[in-house]
This record gives structure tokens, sequence and C-alpha cells, in this order.
């Protein structure tokens, strides 16, 4: 069984269809940045993009097979992960029940991923 990891925040992507700027999903994943698409967006938005970029970027740097699942907190998988682990406003990674906050826990979050794929093999 794979691991993954779900990352609930609000990403701008699956706020309309229709956004001025071009949305990216994949800058939103950390692969490209592209600073206009964020631009007219709030900067709680800005941050929490940010923190699931450098968090994406950070987990497939180490562990390029790890699932990475982005979650608008909005969505029905982003309600039912907010309420059944309790997450506050910002962005949260969640991995075998356990939540980081991030940006700040991303080390503890890189240390987890770790520790659950070297006792799984």
């Amino acid at each position: 069984m794979a691991l993954k990891v779900s990352i609930v925040g609000l990403f701008p992507t699956v706020f309309s269809t229709r956004c001025k700027a071009v949305c990216d999903p994949a800058g939103v994943a950390g692969l490209r940045t592209i600073e206009s698409q964020l631009s007219e967006y709030p900067e709680e938005i800005r941050a929490q993009v940010a923190a699931a970029a450098e968090a994406v970027a950070e987990l497939v740097r180490f562990f390029p097979d790890l699932q990475i699942e982005l979650v608008h907190a909005m969505s029905p998988k982003g309600l039912v992960l907010s309420l059944l682990h309790r997450l506050k406003r910002g962005t949260h990674a969640i991995i075998a029940g356990r939540v980081y906050s991030l940006p700040h826990q991303l080390e503890d979050l890189v240390r987890t991923v770790e520790g659950l794929l070297t006792s799984n093999r």
C-alpha cells in the first residue's frame, strides 16, 4: 500500500473555474511558480499556496514515490478532514492520522514520512 499525504488548505484553483488569472494546478503543486496567477488573491490564500508548494517540493525531493493530494478546505473531503482532525485556519498536512501545520512543522512531517517509509520496508 502506498503512503499518502493529504494537504488541506485554501487553493485558488477550486474557488472558480473562471478565475481572472489562469489557474495552474502545476504551479500550486510546486512544479513551477506563476506569481501573476496568485496576485489577485488575498494574502492568506497566497500564503497557503506557498506553504503547500513548499511542502510538496520538499516531500517530492526526498520521497519521489510518495502520493500527495491537495484538498481544498471547502470541498466535501476538505470539510470532513477539517472536522475529523479539528483543523484551524491555515494549511495542514495529514498522514497516518497525524496533523502537521505548514510550513512550521514541515521538518517534522518529513521525519514522520521517512520513519513510516522505513518501517514499511
